[in-house]
């Protein structure tokens, strides 16, 4: 609309020209020369996101369909190839998964990345790096969000049970610190070799009410997890976590970030770099949901709280600073 009246009006102007005075001619020049400047600065300027997805179709689309609901009308979301990635130096890429990461980031040392669904153990480091660059949107489940699942499913547990190897303990420090403050209490047992992983699971089992499974590959994976599992069922022990594809395994139940709530936060951080050239801190979804094995608990015995029952019981457990249901 704006180059339209820019038109009509150097049209009008230049057609008067003949008829004004030298003088004047260079004032109407000046004046059209500064017009249709300020026309086109009028027009909005678009800002561009590129999104490197994780390889899998399905997964991609829909998170594209729920990024682009995020973001403002006057931003573009742009699917990128590898071959472009080098290019690109300043505009955001957002990438799916870990793989999406790694392959970004070695093309392009300097381009701003927000990562999700990745774990905080995978992106911190890099984040620690590039503060302001690089940030994410936690895929993992905080821990005392998981540990607070399995109590509001069994109140009456007072003890958690973890594994962990040499390399993975300290994964587990903070949990233990913040678990007095609602109620629990929790013991690291060592799996000092692949061999040992049953035998540690019983001993784990004998201590704890329930056992707690954080995202720790060298522990749980697709060869070990069928195993953990029965072992668990044998002994008529839960398992809580890691994720919503363990539940499916057979775990009995796992908070989890709905993929609209990563979205929204994923549009937040990109309005935050565009306003401000950088990205906050990595960070955790602010609302979860509870996936439970309905087939596990009937077979254990175990009645189960609704998932939303369940949710609002972790977030009230959250909210009150470590009072327990019971209080």
């Amino acid at each position: 609309m704006e180059r339209s009246y820019s038109m009509e009006v150097r049209q009008t102007d230049q057609r008067s020209l003949r008829l004004l005075p030298v003088a004047h001619r260079a004032l109407a020049f000046l004046f059209l020369a500064l017009l249709v400047p300020m026309a086109a600065a009028q027009e909005p300027s678009v800002q561009t996101v590129y999104f490197a997805g994780s390889g899998n179709a399905a997964l991609d689309q829909h998170l594209v369909q729920l990024l682009e609901q995020e973001l403002p009308a006057d931003t573009t979301l742009e699917k990128v190839s590898d071959d472009h990635l080098p290019a690109i130096t300043s505009r955001p890429i957002v990438t799916v998964g870990p793989a999406a990461f790694t392959r970004v980031r070695q093309a392009s040392r300097s381009a701003p990345i927000l990562a999700t669904l990745v774990d905080r153990e995978f992106i911190s480091s890099f984040a620690e790096r590039a503060p302001g660059q690089i940030s994410a949107v936690y895929y993992d489940i905080p821990l005392i969000r998981q540990a607070l699942t399995g109590k509001a499913i069994l109140p009456q547990a007072t003890k958690i049970a973890l594994l962990a190897t040499a390399d993975s303990v300290e994964l587990y420090e903070p949990l233990i610190d913040e678990l007095p403050r609602f109620g629990l209490e929790a013991r690291v047992f060592l799996v000092e070799r692949p061999d040992r992983l049953i035998p540690t699971l019983v001993r784990a089992l004998g201590y704890g009410d329930f056992l707690l499974a954080a995202p720790d590959s060298a522990i749980y994976n697709p060869r070990t997890i069928k195993h953990i599992l029965l072992t668990a069922y044998r002994r008529n022990q839960i398992v809580i976590g890691p994720s919503q594809a363990y539940v499916k395994a057979g775990a009995l139940a796992s908070s989890y970030a709905p993929f609209p709530e990563m979205a929204r936060l994923t549009g937040d951080y990109l309005a935050e770099f565009f306003e401000s050239g950088a990205f906050p801190e990595p960070t955790y979804p602010e609302q979860y949901r509870v996936e439970i094995n309905e087939q596990v608990a009937r077979s254990m015995n175990i009645p189960l709280p609704g998932r939303g029952e369940i949710a609002e019981r972790v977030n009230a457990q959250l909210a009150n600073e470590g009072e327990t249901a019971d209080d």
